[in-house]
Formats: structure tokens, sequence, C-alpha cells
């Protein structure tokens, strides 16, 4: 028997080639892991099989149904579900599972993966089946789907909540059943599996819904109804149904497990430092590029972080089927609002050049090559052609209104674009301006794609000089959630950045032609009065820059223009009031360096910066320090892991987000310091791309002071708040 066994497994694993399957935790009793299989081949159906070194007891898998077992539990048989037969070339399918043992395994797995069922012939539709078609859904030219690539499901420990089943009422071929179970942890999603003495053949559930069952109807997986989510740790969580089975009297006895979908186990740890700062700059830098990484859209890499992002919105496509692919989610959403998405790219690009000391430094540097380069792809496909600009995918109306993993999306993603006849210089410039400031950051490295880079920024600027407009008058749908209004400060943004890039003067007069000399509002995506003041003293050292950017700063500081809160952040505006300050603190860390009133601006910065991070005994940057928000207003890392359903129940619930959402810097504080960690608030809570790119950029210029030995702690004028004639600074630049 055990020569048949080997003989059968021996024959299904010759059917493909074996890939090494990682075990990414272990603990007694148990271990999880993920198999990756490149697609590359058409499939519409397929096996994988699972090979351990040792015997397990049992495994669980979600995302497909386990056939056969062999080898007195060293290989398991895989088949796909119903919903996830069709792969195609270039496609990767992964499967996370759980398994099973004594003690604290953790075992070596080999895994292989063919087209079809054990014998190599397509899984086809059994008696009374009827398998549903492989063609994909239509689209039409500007109202693309989401994907049909599905979130990864991820597999936890149960945590040791089993319950038997308990029969309330037995009439011969159906039953009243219940699980109760007692669970140690607060539940946020659930998933039972159920094993059953004799074939059950159907389930009527009060709490939850059938996920899957097996074909002898022996076990059963269910997940919850939305409604049915939440369970406190120490309560009741029952699991109420009628089921049916034949044969007559007695009912089936059976035992069920519960696995919490709503707890991530997935934690790093920070980033190492040898520097004696205050906060741990490496740290900081480290979680802010992986919540850019959480924030992608498009097809993943096999090198992704970010355990529960997966493949999303690979149906994203212009008027002509354009590839629209890839780039950032906004914020807690998931609509690509190219304007920001281009100025924070800008501005992080900007900051490697800058700052590239820091980044190397920290160990960063290739990380933040890669961050940047995934927006720069994505900008590249948006220019269709020279004149034409897409500057937005998804439709924030429908977008809104779902809450849920951006790997679930169904709803339609219209593309919107900017062309000669439908001008919008503003995001042109802006989109020039990040192609720009990336073919300096790439020109040794990869002097290919600088050069491409480059094209692109000409050919933008072009269309944003000759074809002026503002793009949320051509682009409606834009205008609800990032109106412009204004294009002369982008008009010189971009124009400086392409002189900066080709040392042509045309681009020089321009950005000259269009400076604005009145003191800042603040900086942001719709306002580079700053940083083109900065910029041009920079490159002119003309006074005329000198005066304005001093008069910026002179409305900033105490005294001016800008109120402060108790604790010492300057408050430009309750939404996102964090944003205000990081940006004006990396303006002005960059005019420090420019030889602007280096002592003042850079113990300026570096308070406002110091607030975000934890002056007030709380942190405004998620998972790091030891106070920091739970429940930012971000839809993916809200949600439960699959299959467990998400939707409004969890925007409006008052447990934190499943996944810690590393990195990510929330709205900020009220005037008076008030701050409510509340998912409900997106005011002060939610998260952005924007929000975060003068942050890091400006913590980059802290490192790196550190690093030149002229941080204001190495200098003796680290006191904060900052104030007039706090530390060794005197008197507030310009104030009298």
């Amino acid at each position: 028997m055990l020569t048949v066994i080997l003989t059968l497994s021996a024959a299904l694993l010759a059917l493909g080639a074996d890939v090494s399957v990682p075990i990414s935790s272990h603990w007694n009793g148990g271990f999880q892991g993920s198999a990756c299989f490149n697609i590359m081949e058409e499939m519409h159906s397929w096996t994988v099989v699972l090979t351990f070194d040792q015997p397990i007891s049992s495994l669980d898998v979600y995302t497909a149904d386990i056939k056969e077992t062999l080898d007195g539990g060293k290989v398991f048989v895989l088949q796909n579900k119903e919903w996830n037969k069709d792969e195609h070339v270039g496609d990767k399918l992964c499967l996370d599972f759980q398994g099973h043992g004594s003690g604290d395994i953790n075992p070596t797995v080999t895994g292989s993966i063919h087209a079809g069922d054990s014998t190599g012939a397509p899984i086809t539709a059994g008696p009374g089946q009827t398998l549903a078609p492989t063609t994909p859904r239509p689209t039409v030219p500007g109202q693309t789907h989401a994907p049909t690539t599905v979130r990864p499901t991820v597999v936890f420990s149960s945590d040791g909540n089993k319950a038997p089943l308990k029969i309330n009422s037995d009439w011969g071929d159906r039953f009243d059943g219940e699980f109760d179970f007692t669970p140690s942890q607060n539940v946020i999603g659930w998933v039972v599996n159920i094993t059953f003495s004799k074939p059950v053949n159907k389930m009527d559930i009060i709490a939850g819904d059938e996920y899957s069952h097996s074909a002898d109807g022996l076990n059963w997986i269910l997940i919850n109804k939305g409604d049915h989510a939440f369970a406190h740790a120490g309560s009741s969580l029952q699991v109420k149904f009628f089921g049916n089975y034949a044969g007559g009297k007695p009912a089936p006895t059976g035992e069920a497990t519960l696995v919490n979908m709503g707890v991530d186990h997935w934690s790093i740890s920070p980033a190492a430092t040898t520097d004696t700062s205050k906060y741990n700059y490496n740290d900081v830098l480290y979680k802010s590029i992986l919540f850019y990484e959480t924030q992608r859209s498009g097809k993943l890499p096999a090198n992704k972080r970010i355990p529960y992002r997966g493949d999303s919105a690979l149906g994203d496509k212009g008027d002509a089927g354009e590839d629209l692919t890839g780039g950032w989610y906004d914020a807690g959403d998931h609509v690509k609002f190219n304007f920001p998405m281009a100025y924070s790219t800008a501005i992080l690009a900007w900051g490697y050049l800058m700052y590239a000391d820091a980044y190397k430094a920290a160990g960063q540097d290739t990380y933040l090559l890669d961050s940047i380069k995934w927006p720069l792809d994505y900008l590249l496909k948006c220019h269709t052609k020279p004149d034409e600009l897409y500057v937005q995918v998804g439709d924030g109306g429908a977008d809104h209104s779902y809450w849920g993993p951006p790997e679930l999306m169904t709803m339609a993603r219209p593309a919107y674009k900017i062309t000669a006849s439908k001008p919008g210089t503003d995001v042109a410039m802006e989109t020039a301006a990040a192609f720009a400031i990336g073919s300096l950051v790439f020109k040794n490295s990869d002097p290919t794609y600088s050069a491409t880079l480059l094209t692109h920024a000409k050919q933008l600027w072009e269309l944003g000089e000759k074809h002026r407009g503002i793009y949320s008058d051509s682009v409606q749908a834009a205008a609800a959630y990032y109106r412009s209004y204004n294009i002369t400060d982008e008009l010189a943004w971009g124009s400086i950045w392409l002189y900066q890039a080709t040392n042509e003067n045309k681009y020089l007069a321009l950005a000259e032609k269009y400076f604005d000399p009145a003191p800042a509002w603040g900086m942001s995506w719709d306002d580079k009065t700053i940083v083109n003041q900065v910029m041009l003293y920079k490159i002119t050292k003309d006074e005329k820059y000198k005066t304005a950017v001093e008069d910026s700063f002179k409305f900033w500081f105490p005294g001016g223009g800008i109120p402060y809160t108790p604790k010492g952040l300057a408050y430009r505006l309750q939404w996102g009031s964090l944003r205000y300050s990081s940006n004006m603190a990396m303006a002005a860390l960059v005019a420090a360096d420019a030889g602007l009133n280096a002592d003042q601006y850079r113990h300026w910065a570096m308070c406002q910066i110091h607030y975000a991070l934890g002056d007030t005994g709380f942190s405004y940057l998620i998972g790091f320090g030891d106070k920091y928000p739970h429940s930012p207003h971000h839809r993916a890392s809200s949600c439960p892991n699959l299959p467990a359903p998400c939707g409004p129940f969890i925007m409006s619930s008052k447990e934190p987000n499943v996944h810690i959402l590393y990195g990510a810097l929330v709205g900020g504080p009220g005037q008076s310091d008030d701050y409510t960690d509340d998912r409900s608030n997106y005011v002060n809570n939610e998260v952005a791309c924007d929000y975060n790119a003068g942050f890091q950029t400006a913590v980059a210029a802290l490192k790196s002071l550190w690093l030149r030995t002229e941080h204001p702690e190495q200098k003796g004028t680290a006191q904060c708040p900052f104030s007039t004639g706090s530390g060794n600074t005197g008197s507030v630049v310009g104030k009298k």
C-alpha cells in the first residue's frame, strides 16, 4: 500500500516543477506559509500538490479544496475553487495555508502546480452541476472593472476555540444545531471550520453563510454575515443553523473550530540606528516607505512586503483600452487622483536628490528608489500622447460608497484625461515636475529610464504651457475632491524642474515670470509658492527671492499670521493640520540648506516634525512609538482577513483597524491639541499619500543634518515648542 501511495505522489509531483514554499511563522501546534506559483500557461482549472518533509495532522486552505491526503500526511493535493479556476499567463497564484501537528514544527515544503485535475484532465462539471463561463465580463471604453484577482486569504491560529455540536432538535432528516464558542480575543470577522460524523447536504445558517463544503458533506466552512462580525473576548459567540442529512436518526455529531479573522500577527521591529537623536529617523523613513507600498494599486511584485495586500484594479484602462494599472491609491479610498500623486512623487524624489545620504545611512535608499518608481511608471502609462494625459482613474462617488479592500472592488472605474481642448495646466506641470526630478534621480543608475522621463516631462511642459486651463474645470469628476484654484504656481514649479534637468534658459524665464512674492499661505499639492521661492533663490541667489522666503516664514513663525496650538503646532487648517506644518517644515529645512537663517529655520522645523513624532506624548505616525492611532480612516487596513466580509459595519465600529497601517501620518489634531482616534473622522484621522510626502522628506533632512553634525540637538538649540528666544535662536527672523 505504501508503494502505491508513493508512486501516486511521484506521478503528481512530476506534473509540475517544484518550488520551495516558505513558512512565515510557526508555533507550538502549528505553522503558516504561502505557496506562490508563476502561471506559465493558460489554466481553466488547476491542481496544486504540497509536499512536507514530515507528516502533519491537518491543513487549512481557504482558497482551494483539499482533494487527497497521501503518504501519511506528507502530501496534500489541492484543487481550485470555482471562483479562482481561471489563471492566465503572467499571473501569480498564491495559496496561504495553516498546518497543524504536534510540537513546534517548522517543516520544509515544496509545491507544484499544473492545469487540470490530478490526472491532468480538465476539471469538468459533475452530475447536476453547471460551471461558470470563462468568458471575461465585457467592458466599454472608460468604464473598466475591478480585477478578479482576490485579496490574499491570511490564515491564523484558531487560538484553541473549538466547540462540540449541540443538537437542539432532530427530525430524522433535518436537525437544529449550534456551536457555542468563547473567544479569548475580540473577534472582528470569523471563519468556522466544521467536521461532521456523517454527511450534511444542506445548511441554513442564521449568523453566517456557507463559504465552501467538501463533496462528501463531512466538512463545511462558514463565514460570518456582515452584521454578525463582532464578539468580545470572554463572551459567547453562537453559530446556530439548521442542517439536512440522510439515513435517518440520529443526527450527526460534530466539532467546529473558530478562526478569528480580525487578528493580524504580522508585525515589524523598529529599524536599527546608531544615532542618539531623540527620535529614530531610520525607523520613520522605513515605515513611511512601507505606507506607500500599502497604497499600491495594480499587479504587486513578488517581493511585496505588506502581507494583507494583493493585486487590485487590474482592469484599469483608458478610453482606447490603454493600460492604466499601477500607481497609488490616494488615501483611505481607492481612487487614483494623479494631481496629488504626481506632487507626492515629486516631493519624495526631490528629497532623495537632496538627502540621499540620509536614505543610504538608514538603509532605505533602494526602497526609496523602488517607491518612487512605482508611481512614475504609472504616470508614464497615463501620458498616452504628447497632448493627452489621464489624470484620474475611479469615480469618487462610487468609490466612497464602498467600504472594503481594493482587491474586491466591483464598481466601474472610469478614467479621465486632459487634452489640448480640455486643458489642465496645473496637473500637466505637476506631472512634468515629477518626471523631471525623476530623470535626475535615475540619471546615473538608469540612463535610459531617465531619458524617457525627461522626454515626457518636456512634452507635458509644452502641453501645460501652450494650452492653459485649470484641470478640475476640464475634469469635473475631480472637482469635488481635488479642485485646483490656480495654475501659476505649477507653471513656475514645472519650469523650475525642467530648467534643473536641462539647463535651458527658456524654462527659468517662465519660472521667474510666474514667481509669486507674497507670503505663502501654506504648502500642499495645490500650492507650491514657498518651494518656488526657495528654489529660485537657490538657483539665482537673487535678493528678491530671499526676501520672499523670509516673509513667508515671518508669516508662519510665532507672532506672525498662523495660529499655534498650546503645545506648539503651527495650525494652518483643521483638515490635515499636520500636512501643512510638515510641508512648511520641509521647506524651511531646504531653505536653511540654501543658506537662509539656518539655525532658526532648522530649529522651528525640527519642533514641527517632533510634534508629529511624539513630543506631546502621542505619535501621529502609525506604528511609531508606544502610543499612536489604531483606527485610521483607511479601508484596506480596517477590513478583516478574507474570506470574512467587510463593509460599513466595519467602518462604523469602535474596534481598531485589523492591520497596523505602518508609517501613515494621520491628518492630525485640532487647534487645542485635541484628537480622537475614530475611523469615521476623516478630517483628523484619514491618511493620504500627500500627507506623508513632505513629512518624509523633512525627516530625511533632519537625518542628513545629524550625519553632518548640524542637527539642532547637536548644536544646543533643541528646545520645543519653538518660540522667540528659545534655546540659542535669538528672535524669530523678521519679527520686530
